[in-house]
């Protein structure tokens, strides 16, 4: 099944959903900064990732998941920790 890349963005104004929210989207992708993650998913990923984050938020929460096309994540500049947007990241790490 095919995946994108997606920036997901959010503002939680609860500090208990805003913790909630952040380990929900450690299962689905990276952190690249404080409240921005990203994360390879395909639609149906993606579905899931709503659902479960729509079940969190309250009213006065913001969400943003931006898909990007394979083009667009070819134009990401990031400065600092850099990090390859046109790879599949490992899932895991063995030790």
């Amino acid at each position: 099944m095919e995946r994108d890349w997606h920036l997901v963005a959010y503002d939680i104004r609860d500090g208990k959903r805003l913790r909630k929210v952040a380990k929900v989207l450690e299962g689905f992708g990276f952190r690249t900064q404080y409240s921005i993650f990203r994360c390879r998913l395909s639609p149906r990923m993606r579905a899931e990732l709503v659902w479960k984050l729509d079940k969190i938020l309250q009213k006065e929460d913001a969400l943003l998941v931006l898909p990007m096309c394979d083009r667009c994540s070819d134009k990401v500049v990031e400065r600092g920790a850099l990090t390859d947007w046109t790879a599949l990241p490992a899932p895991f790490v063995i030790m």
